[in-house]
């Protein structure tokens, strides 16, 4: 019995939030309304340079862009990236949307991020965005003696590190 009502809970956990992919980039007409909460303009900075970041639609089609004093790109103007379509979206069981992530082309410059990520507040007055810049691969190893019999041996372990660009805005 106790077996049963944890994998239950355990259920009704995984079930509280869902991810939903988007098609062609645009919001299904069932999730419109609570997705044009988040349309504004935000003030705010990216890697600590101050910016304007705007979420507009065009139809059921969200639109995402970045203005600062050096251009209209979240990286180095000359890598000639782009944030393109809505690619995820994820919604909690009541309906608020928690996070999106957006189709990102890094152009010229290397960065292992492919997506613009967004989390917003409750209230959906402030926005953190985030972009994988690196992903680091740590190999660390150490000697262990686990029988005299068979000397020490070395044990290695692969920790994964990410690198990401951040910045917060609000309304």
């Amino acid at each position: 019995m106790k077996k049963f009502v944890l994998l239950l809970v355990a259920t009704m956990a995984l079930t509280a939030c869902k991810t939903v992919k988007i098609e062609n980039g645009e919001v299904p007409d069932e999730y419109l309304a609570r997705a044009k909460k988040v349309e504004g303009v935000y003030q705010g900075s990216f890697e600590g340079r101050r910016g304007e970041l705007t979420i507009a639609f065009q139809g059921n089609r969200p639109v995402l862009s970045y203005k600062d004093a050096r251009g209209d790109s979240f990286v180095m103007p000359q890598c000639q990236s782009s944030v393109n379509d809505l690619k995820w979206a994820y919604v909690t069981r009541k309906g608020a949307v928690e996070s999106v992530g957006f189709y990102f082309d890094p152009g010229v410059c290397y960065m292992d991020g492919r997506e613009v990520v967004l989390s917003f507040s409750d209230d959906y007055n402030t926005i953190r965005v985030s972009i994988l810049d690196r992903r680091y691969f740590d190999r660390r190893c150490r000697w262990e003696v686990t029988d005299p019999r068979y000397g020490p041996r070395e044990i290695c372990e692969v920790t994964q590190r990410d690198v990401t660009l951040n910045g917060k805005f609000s309304r």
